[in-house]
Protein backbone atom coordinates (compact mmCIF):
# COMPACT_ATOMS: atom_id res chain seq x y z
CA UNK A 1 0.00 0.00 0.00
CA UNK A 2 2.84 2.49 0.74
CA UNK A 3 3.89 2.58 -2.93
CA UNK A 4 0.63 4.42 -3.61
CA UNK A 5 1.18 6.94 -0.85
CA UNK A 6 3.01 10.24 -1.36
CA UNK A 7 4.06 12.87 1.14
CA UNK A 8 4.41 16.51 0.25
CA UNK A 9 4.84 19.85 1.94
CA UNK A 10 1.67 21.88 2.29
CA UNK A 11 1.73 25.07 0.22
CA UNK A 12 -0.02 28.39 0.74
CA UNK A 13 -2.37 27.58 -2.17
CA UNK A 14 -5.98 28.17 -1.09
CA UNK A 15 -6.95 24.51 -1.59
CA UNK A 16 -4.06 23.33 0.63
CA UNK A 17 -4.92 25.87 3.32
CA UNK A 18 -8.58 24.85 3.24
CA UNK A 19 -7.73 21.16 3.57
CA UNK A 20 -5.37 21.89 6.46
CA UNK A 21 -8.06 23.96 8.20
CA UNK A 22 -10.69 21.24 7.76
CA UNK A 23 -8.38 18.50 9.02
CA UNK A 24 -7.41 20.58 12.05
CA UNK A 25 -11.06 21.21 12.82
CA UNK A 26 -11.86 17.48 12.46
CA UNK A 27 -9.05 16.76 14.94
CA UNK A 28 -10.40 19.35 17.39
CA UNK A 29 -13.92 17.94 17.18
CA UNK A 30 -12.63 14.40 17.69
CA UNK A 31 -10.70 15.53 20.77
CA UNK A 32 -13.75 17.32 22.15
CA UNK A 33 -12.30 20.78 21.54
CA UNK A 34 -14.86 21.68 18.87
CA UNK A 35 -17.72 21.92 21.32
CA UNK A 36 -16.68 25.19 22.96
CA UNK A 37 -18.98 28.19 23.03
CA UNK A 38 -17.27 29.74 19.99
CA UNK A 39 -19.06 29.49 16.66
CA UNK A 40 -17.30 26.84 14.50
CA UNK A 41 -17.29 29.24 11.54
CA UNK A 42 -15.36 31.80 13.60
CA UNK A 43 -12.67 29.33 14.66
CA UNK A 44 -12.39 28.02 11.10
CA UNK A 45 -12.00 31.57 9.76
CA UNK A 46 -9.23 32.55 12.21
CA UNK A 47 -7.49 29.21 11.65
CA UNK A 48 -7.57 29.84 7.89
CA UNK A 49 -6.03 33.28 8.44
CA UNK A 50 -3.31 31.77 10.66
CA UNK A 51 -2.31 29.07 8.19
CA UNK A 52 -2.42 31.45 5.20
CA UNK A 53 0.05 33.73 6.98
CA UNK A 54 2.28 31.01 8.46
CA UNK A 55 2.65 28.92 5.30
CA UNK A 56 4.41 31.79 3.54
CA UNK A 57 7.51 31.48 5.79
CA UNK A 58 10.04 28.80 6.72
CA UNK A 59 9.36 28.69 10.48
CA UNK A 60 6.11 26.82 9.95
CA UNK A 61 5.92 23.65 7.90
CA UNK A 62 3.11 21.20 7.35
CA UNK A 63 2.94 18.00 5.33
CA UNK A 64 0.16 15.99 3.74
CA UNK A 65 0.15 12.27 3.06
CA UNK A 66 -1.85 11.58 -0.08
CA UNK A 67 -3.35 8.41 -1.45
CA UNK A 68 -3.96 9.27 -5.06
CA UNK A 69 -5.85 12.57 -4.96
CA UNK A 70 -7.13 12.07 -1.40
CA UNK A 71 -5.32 13.68 1.54
CA UNK A 72 -5.38 11.14 4.37
CA UNK A 73 -3.02 12.58 7.01
CA UNK A 74 -1.35 15.80 8.03
CA UNK A 75 0.98 17.29 10.61
CA UNK A 76 2.63 20.64 11.25
CA UNK A 77 5.57 22.20 13.05
CA UNK A 78 6.22 25.70 14.37
CA UNK A 79 9.88 26.57 14.98
CA UNK A 80 10.70 29.32 17.47
CA UNK A 81 13.56 30.58 19.63
CA UNK A 82 13.92 30.37 23.40
CA UNK A 83 16.98 31.35 25.43
CA UNK A 84 19.67 28.64 25.19
CA UNK A 85 20.10 26.27 28.12
CA UNK A 86 22.05 23.15 29.10
CA UNK A 87 19.42 20.78 27.71
CA UNK A 88 19.06 22.74 24.46
CA UNK A 89 22.14 24.85 23.70
CA UNK A 90 20.62 26.35 20.53
CA UNK A 91 17.47 27.49 22.33
CA UNK A 92 15.57 26.81 19.11
CA UNK A 93 12.58 24.49 19.51
CA UNK A 94 9.96 22.92 17.33
CA UNK A 95 6.37 22.46 18.42
CA UNK A 96 4.60 19.66 16.56
CA UNK A 97 0.92 20.30 16.04
CA UNK A 98 -2.02 19.34 13.89
CA UNK A 99 -1.15 15.66 13.70
CA UNK A 100 -4.24 14.06 12.24
CA UNK A 101 -4.90 10.91 10.24
CA UNK A 102 -8.24 10.09 8.68
CA UNK A 103 -9.71 7.37 10.97
CA UNK A 104 -9.89 4.89 8.06
CA UNK A 105 -6.12 5.26 7.55
CA UNK A 106 -4.88 4.90 11.11
CA UNK A 107 -2.44 2.11 11.87
CA UNK A 108 -0.62 2.34 8.51
CA UNK A 109 2.44 4.28 9.70
CA UNK A 110 1.38 7.64 8.23
CA UNK A 111 2.11 9.57 11.43
CA UNK A 112 5.67 8.22 11.36
CA UNK A 113 6.12 9.43 7.76
CA UNK A 114 5.00 12.90 8.80
CA UNK A 115 7.06 12.91 12.01
CA UNK A 116 10.18 12.07 10.00
CA UNK A 117 9.60 15.14 7.81
CA UNK A 118 8.75 17.41 10.73
CA UNK A 119 11.83 16.43 12.74
CA UNK A 120 13.97 16.81 9.59
CA UNK A 121 12.58 20.33 9.17
CA UNK A 122 13.18 21.18 12.85
CA UNK A 123 16.76 19.93 12.57
CA UNK A 124 17.32 22.02 9.41
CA UNK A 125 16.10 25.06 11.36
CA UNK A 126 18.64 24.34 14.11
CA UNK A 127 16.15 23.12 16.72
CA UNK A 128 17.58 21.22 19.66
CA UNK A 129 14.25 19.98 20.95
CA UNK A 130 10.86 19.12 19.52
CA UNK A 131 7.79 18.73 21.67
CA UNK A 132 4.07 18.14 21.40
CA UNK A 133 0.89 17.51 23.31
CA UNK A 134 -0.33 13.99 22.62
CA UNK A 135 -3.84 12.62 22.64
CA UNK A 136 -4.31 9.22 24.23
CA UNK A 137 -4.65 7.63 20.80
CA UNK A 138 -1.37 9.17 19.60
CA UNK A 139 0.83 8.67 22.66
CA UNK A 140 2.19 5.24 21.65
CA UNK A 141 3.04 6.51 18.15
CA UNK A 142 5.20 9.24 19.66
CA UNK A 143 6.79 6.93 22.23
CA UNK A 144 7.83 4.52 19.47
CA UNK A 145 9.32 7.47 17.59
CA UNK A 146 11.45 8.43 20.61
CA UNK A 147 9.40 11.05 22.43
CA UNK A 148 9.41 10.96 26.24
CA UNK A 149 6.51 11.98 28.47
CA UNK A 150 7.13 15.12 30.59
CA UNK A 151 4.27 16.45 32.69
CA UNK A 152 1.56 17.47 30.19
CA UNK A 153 3.65 17.15 27.02
CA UNK A 154 6.10 14.85 25.23
CA UNK A 155 9.56 15.85 24.01
CA UNK A 156 12.55 14.64 22.09
CA UNK A 157 15.99 16.24 22.02
CA UNK A 158 17.54 16.28 18.56
CA UNK A 159 20.63 18.44 19.05
CA UNK A 160 22.41 15.48 20.69
CA UNK A 161 21.80 13.31 17.63
CA UNK A 162 23.52 15.88 15.43
CA UNK A 163 26.49 16.20 17.79
CA UNK A 164 26.95 12.44 18.26
CA UNK A 165 27.39 11.65 14.56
Amino acid sequence: MTEELTIRRVTSAPEDVETLVQMRYAMQVELGEGTASIDPKDIIDVTRDYFTKQLSGFHFAAFFVEYGAKIVATGGLVVYDNPPGPSNPSGTEGYIMNMYTDPAWRGHGLAKLILNRLVEHARAEGAGRVWLRASEIGRTVYERFGFVQRDHYMQMFIWQEKNET
